[in-house]
C-alpha cells in the first residue's frame, strides 16, 4: 500500500470509528505516512457552525480558530540517550518555526528509540496537534482531521485533540462525526468551547433538549458565560414557541408545524423542498450533509421567535423559519419563498458561513426568479463594501435598493462566467479566501476593475 493510499484510508468514511482508533492509542505511528499529508492534497470539503445574528439571512460567522501551538519539551539529558535528546531538540527547533512535518518526524524517531518515555510520547501527540491546527487554519479540514487522529493515538484522552477532531469533522462536511469526540470532552466537565459546539450541533439536528441540557450544565459552572447564556435563552424561547408542534420528515428535510390545520401546507412544503433539493442543489452542486429543518410558525410567533424585520417573509439561521399565515397551498409565491431561503442554506453550507450578504441575497433572489426593476442606478457609484453596508441598515427603501443591486451584481457575474464560476466563487470563499481575492481569481479582473465596469454599466 502506498503512502497516499494509507492516508486516504485514514480519512475515508470506512476508517475505524471513534472507539476503534482510541483503543489503538498505543500503536506505533509511521511519521512518513502522516508527513505525506502535505503532498496528498485536494481532500477538503466544507461545513459551518451556526450562531444566528438578526438579519433576513442570519448569516452565522465562521468558527474562529484561536488555537495556540501546544508546548513541546526536551527530555532531561540524564533521562534520555544522547541521540534521543538530540532528535528532540532538533524537533523543537523545527516545530518552533512551523516546519511540522519535519518536526513530527524527529519526535517520532526519538520516541521509537525510547517508547517508555512519556515526554517523548506527549511531544509526538502535541506535534500532530499543532500541525492539525495549522491545516485547519489553512482550510484543509480532511488533513487536519487525520493529523488530530494520529495525535490521539499517543494521547487518547487529550481534550485539545478531541476538539480538533470534532471541529475538523464539521468543517469537512461531516458534523455527525463531531458528536462523539466532543461528547468525550464534556463527559467529565462542561468545557465551554466543546459545549457550545455540541449545543449548536444538537440544535441543528433538531435535538434541542440535549442542547439545552448541555448549556444549563455549562452555566452552572460558568454563570457569566455570555454566549452560552444568549444561546440558551434563544433555544428556550424557540422551544416554548414550538411546544406541541408536530413533526414530519422526508428524505432530506424535517418540517415542524403547529397541528392538524397545517397538515396540507406541510405536505406541499415537503414536496417543494425535495424538488428544490434536486434543482437548486444540482445547479449549485451543494447538498446538505444532514436533514434541513423547516419550521412553520403562526404569524405572531414568527416575529416573537426570530426578531426579524416586519417586512421579512422568511428567515434562515441554520433552520428555515416561515410564518404559516403567508402560506396557502402550492403557489408560485410559496415556491419562490422556499427557493430563496433554501438557497441561503446552500450558500451557507458551501462557504462555511463566510459569504457576504450581497452574495447571499443576490444569488437567493436569482434562484427564486426575482425581476430587476427598470431604471435602476447606483447614485454614488457601486462598491461591494458600500453594498454590504446597506444590509446593515434598517431603512426599508434602502434595503430594497440593496437587494436589487445585489441581484444585478450576481446576474452580471453569471453573464461573465455562468453558474460554473459561481460555484468556484462559493468554493473559494468556503476555503477561506477573501471575497475580493476570490472574485479576481475566478473572473480574471481585480475587484477595482470589476467595480469600475459596474459603475459604467449602471450609468449607461
Amino acid at each position: 500500500m502506498t503512502l497516499c493510499q494509507r492516508l486516504k484510508r485514514i480519512v475515508s468514511p470506512q476508517a475505524p470509528r471513534f472507539h476503534d482508533w482510541v483503543s489503538a492509542g498505543r500503536a506505533r505511528i509511521g511519521l512518513l505516512e502522516a508527513g505525506l499529508i502535505t503532498v496528498c492534497v485536494g481532500l477538503s470539503a466544507a461545513w459551518f457552525l451556526w450562531q444566528p445574528d438578526v438579519t433576513s439571512t442570519n448569516r452565522p460567522p465562521a468558527v474562529e480558530l484561536r488555537r495556540q501551538d501546544p508546548r513541546v519539551v526536551a527530555p532531561s539529558r540524564d533521562a534520555g540517550a544522547p541521540e534521543v535528546v538530540a532528535l528532540t531538540e532538533d524537533g523543537i527547533k523545527l516545530y518552533s518555526i512551523g516546519q511540522y512535518a519535519e518536526a513530527c518526524q524527529r519526535f517520532a524517531d526519538a520516541f521509537e528509540r525510547d517508547q517508555s518515555n512519556s515526554t517523548l510520547r506527549l511531544n509526538l501527540a502535541r506535534c500532530f496537534e499543532g500541525w492539525g491546527w495549522q491545516m485547519l487554519r489553512a482550510g484543509r479540514p480532511e488533513e487536519a482531521n487525520a493529523l488530530f487522529r494520529q495525535g490521539l493515538r499517543q494521547a487518547p484522552e487529550s481534550e485539545p485533540l478531541l476538539k480538533g477532531i470534532g471541529l475538523s469533522a464539521i468543517h469537512a462536511g461531516r458534523p455527525e462525526e463531531a458528536l462523539e469526540p466532543l461528547e468525550a470532552v464534556v463527559h467529565s466537565r462542561p468545557d465551554a468551547e466543546a459545549t457550545l459546539l455540541l449545543a449548536k450541533l444538537y440544535d441543528q439536528r433538531d435535538q434541542t433538549d440535549r442542547a439545552i441540557t448541555l448549556l444549563r450544565k455549562l452555566l452552572e459552572h460558568e454563570p457569566n458565560h455570555s454566549e452560552a447564556g444568549a444561546l440558551l435563552a434563544k433555544l428556550e424561547r424557540e422551544r416554548q414557541a414550538e411546544s406541541g408542534f408536530w413533526r414530519d420528515e422526508s428524505r432530506h428535510f424535517i418540517v415542524k408545524y403547529r397541528g392538524v390545520r397545517e397538515l396540507e401546507i406541510r405536505r406541499v412544503v415537503l414536496q417543494l423542498l425535495e424538488e428544490l433539493y434536486d434543482r437548486v442543489g444540482g445547479e449549485l452542486a451543494v447538498y446538505p450533509p444532514e436533514k434541513v429543518t423547516v419550521i412553520l410558525y403562526p404569524e405572531e410567533r414568527f416575529q416573537e421567535v426570530t426578531g426579524a424585520h416586519r417586512w421579512a417573509s422568511g428567515l434562515f439561521d441554520g433552520k428555515i423559519r416561515l410564518p404559516v399565515g403567508s402560506l396557502d397551498g402550492r403557489s408560485r409565491a410559496l415556491e419562490r419563498l422556499l427557493t430563496h431561503e433554501y438557497t441561503h442554506a446552500l450558500i451557507h453550507i458551501a462557504t462555511r458561513g463566510r459569504a457576504p450578504r450581497w452574495l447571499h441575497e443576490g444569488l437567493a433572489q436569482h434562484e427564486e426568479g426575482m425581476q430587476l426593476l427598470p431604471g435602476m442606478s447606483a447614485k454614488s457609484g457601486i462598491t461591494l463594501a458600500s453594498l454590504e453596508a446597506v444590509f446593515q441598515e434598517s431603512d426599508v427603501e434602502r434595503a430594497r435598493q440593496g437587494y436589487q443591486l445585489a441581484l444585478w451584481v450576481v446576474r452580471d457575474l453569471l453573464a461573465r462566467g455562468g453558474v460554473h464560476s459561481i460555484r468556484q466563487l462559493l468554493e473559494r470563499v468556503g476555503q477561506g479566501e477573501a471575497i475580493d481575492a476570490a472574485l479576481s481569481l475566478v473572473y480574471g479582473l481585480p475587484l477595482a476593475e470589476l467595480e469600475r465596469q459596474w459603475r459604467v454599466s449602471l450609468r449607461g
